[in-house]
């Protein structure tokens, strides 16, 4: 679980509402329907309309990444690439067909099928390397979506704002209804400014910086599958793996 994604909105928030007390500004001023509706579900036709359909779903799925970050077992694939590069190293390429089954990263099992298929090494290396910045590329939309909905979303405020204020325009002959309406108008901007700068803008960054680690841990992957290709020491192969393992 990253706490993080969970404690940095709640203290934003409560940023918010605390100011609003010391201002004395009362809770209740802060809600608005009207302006709800128009920032969140305006800020939703907005990246709908830039996004296709999957793209879209995506997005929202990427929310689990961003809540709990990546599933990876760093400890299990170094444990793997080092049992891998012992039996090649020991019974040749031929014994590993029969580990295929039992490797759980996708790449690394990938690579093992194709050694064992008496595919070139480098032939190899350059398959997964565009299979892994292909994912990279895939994965880092969903990113860019939820960058994309900071971006949008005060512009959809102010809109609500303009709106509001074309409201009170229609009431100027009723001067009690002026400040109200004013500070009603404003709450769009305040809903759209809060949701890119508390939530949408961060959310992007946080799950660019998780693909970025799955990434890596792909990389790690094929990185122990070259040693274990070029039937490397299976400790100058486990070294190597550590040692980028051990930066990020």
């Amino acid at each position: 679980m990253e706490i993080t994604s969970i404690i940095g909105p709640i203290l934003g928030i409560g940023a918010v509402l605390g100011t609003a007390m010391v201002k004395h500004v009362p809770l209740k001023n802060l809600w608005g329907l009207s302006a709800f509706i128009i920032v969140g579900i305006g800020s939703t036709a907005a990246v709908m309309t830039a996004y296709p359909l999957p793209d879209f779903i995506n997005a929202f799925k990427a929310l689990g990444l961003f809540l709990t970050g990546p599933k990876m077992d760093i400890e299990g694939l170094i444990h793997d690439i080092e049992r891998l590069s012992t039996l090649a190293r020991k019974d040749g390429f031929l014994a590993l067909e029969k580990e295929v089954e039992n490797v759980a990263e996708p790449i690394l099992s990938k690579g093992l099928r194709m050694l064992v298929d008496n595919t070139d090494p480098a032939v190899i290396q350059e398959t997964l390397e565009g299979e892994i910045e292909h994912l990279y590329e895939e994965e880092e939309i969903s990113a860019k979506f939820w960058e994309d909905v900071g971006a949008f979303s005060p512009t959809v405020g102010i809109l609500g704002a303009v709106l509001g204020l074309m409201v009170v325009m229609a009431n100027l002959d009723n001067p009690d209804e002026i400040g109200p309406g004013i500070a009603a108008a404003f709450i769009a901007t305040i809903y759209g400014v809060a949701l890119a700068n508390l939530f949408a803008l961060p959310a992007g960054k946080k799950i660019k910086r998780m693909c970025h680690h799955k990434k890596v841990f792909r990389n790690i992957a094929l990185s122990g599958l070259m040693g274990i290709a070029q039937n490397q020491s299976p400790k100058v192969v486990v070294e190597r793996v550590k040692n980028m393992a051990g930066h990020h």
